[in-house]
């Protein structure tokens, strides 16, 4: 990055640019090739979007049916989720409401016998009491019953019931559990469980089946008509439902609910993830469905399948696949013929981006440029590049000159002066006038001890140092760096811009002054050098703000008696705080600007030069 001092390499640049003229191109001969290009393009690209429209309906027709299909499919197994949901809910909600009586096994039994009749894929429904006792209501293959659990012989069903109520002693929300399997059902099942609170009162978990089997008893059906190869997985390594289920599944038990994935009687199915087979699809359906290709002897299937995440915590996937072979035919002519189409129009864009690009480069980092130069952040800017048309590289020349002269202007005037005139554009809006302002002193304590034996280049090193972390303080609550007097710094918010909260702003970064000197004292006392104490003074009041000084050189400053009681001020600290390492000494008229947002010490009243009466004096401590 080019700093203030680099000015020759700016004035160098326009004997470059004399020096390789000739051999530029001129900036409206490029823009002729470029647009004949993009006319010699457009041609290809009009056969191909020719070609590309009518295979577009073909396409359209074949994701409307995969959309079609599989929303059939996810409405079904939503359906008999959420027909499940809704039903054990009703019993839940007469539980709790007092319509049932818990402690009465015939309404319990009632109730439960109506859920199960309006819900057919219900295959049980079990009322779990606090105490451990269990109604359930079972449907068997020739009529329903109600009867009352012993678990003793049953560890398993002893496990789940307890950790059903541990559940719901903790939780209020209804829960979707793992699949479990039942050998007395010979089926594994999905059960809902849903916590009974009755005025605040734990009185047991309601638990509803939904066997898998009613699912895959779908699919079964589904199979006979379009849909052949319908399936709904548990997460990506479980069988939940399938046609190849729906009479039972071999090899299945309590500690395999579900046949896995990988080895499924399904051939194809079991290959759905395998990575070695999976392929990417041509034609990408419209979300939330998801596609792929497996390859499998010699033949590719396509699977179409969305993910339900609202149900169970392991998400549900439901989805299908087809023999690509049935439409492999017209897939292939549409697929060439969108080929031929999108090729020609990745090579027109292709071509015009490139030109395009070529040609916008220069004008997009002078843009950039220009935009950093208005928001005067000059030391992000580089220099821009030389260029080969004639037109660009002069442009580039004046911006670097200007942003050279740009750096020099800002290093001599407060930026906040900088953003105004640039604002404004005229001397003329800086006239002066009375301002209320807070004004901001600083000072290093003892400094002609530190400086002393020190070179001219290790004092300005140690200033430099100092007053970069005074400015950027300061600066970064939007006040004004006035000037450097010595090893003082004077700085003030008010003006030019008019703002709010003035002495909060000061007193903010007074704070941060603090802590950067502190940090940079135990920098300098790690290489063995003695530590710097700042004192700082500060005082809000009115004063006179305008362009102080000749038509030829002006500076503008803020003057006047209340700018003197800061200085004034920041000399109070060497007997106000005389071993501090930063003393911010503030006057009543600061602190009550400050609306009790920082924590300040009452020093006393004191002498201050200047003023006949006697000023209140505070020390700043930290935030409020």
């Amino acid at each position: 990055m080019r700093q203030p001092g680099d000015a020759g390499a700016v004035s160098a640049a326009p004997a470059v640019a004399q020096g390789g003229r000739s051999r530029r191109l001129s900036l409206s001969w490029l823009l002729a090739l470029s647009f004949g290009s993009l006319i010699a393009v457009s041609i290809l690209v009009v056969l191909g979007f020719a070609v590309y429209s009518a295979t577009r309906n073909t396409v359209d027709l074949l994701r409307d049916r995969a959309d079609l299909g599989i929303g059939v499919l996810t409405r079904e197994v939503e359906g008999l989720l959420e027909s499940t949901r809704s039903q054990a809910g009703f019993v839940a909600r007469a539980l709790e409401t007092g319509e049932a009586d818990p402690d009465d096994p015939e309404q319990v039994a009632a109730l439960l016998f109506g859920a199960m009749a309006a819900d057919p894929a219900i295959g049980a429904i079990v009322l779990i009491r606090p105490d451990g006792q269990t109604l359930l209501a079972e449907r068997t293959e020739t009529l329903a019953r109600v009867r009352t659990l012993d678990f003793s012989n049953d560890e398993a069903a002893a496990t789940a019931a307890a950790a059903a109520l541990r559940y719901g002693r903790a939780n209020r929300e209804p829960v979707w559990v793992p699949p479990i399997h039942r050998p007395d059902y010979d089926s594994s099942i999905l059960t809902l469980q849903i916590p009974i609170y009755r005025n605040d009162r734990f009185e047991g978990m309601l638990a509803a089946a939904l066997g898998v089997r009613a699912l895959s008893e779908f699919l079964e059906h589904l199979s006979a008509g379009s849909a052949p190869n319908t399936f709904v997985l548990y997460g990506k390594d479980s069988v939940l439902a399938h046609r190849l289920m729906a009479a039972g599944y071999p090899g299945l038990s309590l500690e395999k609910p579900l046949p896995g994935l990988a080895g499924f009687a399904d051939p194809v199915l079991a290959r759905m993830w395998d990575e070695h087979w999976m392929r990417r699809a041509g034609i990408e359906p419209r979300p939330p469905l998801q596609s792929h290709l497996v390859e499998l002897a010699g033949a590719q299937y396509l699977f179409l399948y969305r993910q339900l995440d609202s149900y169970t915590a392991t998400p549900l996937i439901v989805g299908a696949y087809f023999d690509t072979d049935v439409m492999s035919d017209e897939i292939d002519r549409l697929f060439n013929s969108i080929i031929v189409g999108l090729a020609a129009l990745a090579l027109s864009i292709g071509l015009a981006l490139f030109i395009g690009r070529r040609l916008s480069r220069p004008v997009l980092r002078l843009s950039s440029v220009a935009r950093l130069i208005g928001e005067l952040r000059l030391d992000d800017i580089r220099d821009l590049p030389h260029s080969r048309v004639r037109e660009l590289d002069e442009q580039s020349n004046a911006f670097n000159s200007m942003t050279g002269a740009l750096r020099w202007f800002q290093a001599y005037v407060p930026r906040s002066l900088v953003h105004q005139l640039m604002r404004e554009g005229d001397l003329a809006s800086l006239a002066s006038d009375r301002r209320n302002v807070t004004v901001m002193f600083s000072d290093i304590a003892g400094y002609s001890t530190i400086s002393e034996g020190k070179s001219a280049a290790e004092v300005a090193d140690l200033l430099n140092r100092h007053f970069g972390i005074l400015t950027n303080a300061i600066e970064a609550e939007e006040g004004t760096v006035d000037k450097f007097i010595g090893d003082s710094v004077m700085a003030f918010w008010g003006a030019p811009e008019k703002q709010k909260n003035r002495a909060v702003r000061a007193c903010r970064a007074a704070l941060a002054i603090r802590d950067g000197i502190a940090a940079d004292n135990r920098e300098r006392e790690s290489r063995g050098e003695p530590p710097v104490r700042v004192r700082l003074g500060i005082h809000s009041g009115q004063a006179t703000a305008g362009n102080i000084g000749p038509p030829s050189r002006v500076n503008y400053t803020v003057i006047g008696d209340d700018v003197n009681i800061a200085q004034r001020l920041e000399q109070l600290g060497k007997d106000v705080s005389p071993g501090a390492e930063v003393a911010i000494i503030l006057s009543a008229a600061t602190v009550a600007d400050l609306d009790g947002l920082f924590e300040v010490e009452p020093v006393g009243e004191m002498e201050v030069k200047g003023r006949a009466a006697p000023v209140a004096v505070y020390r700043l401590v930290g935030m409020g």
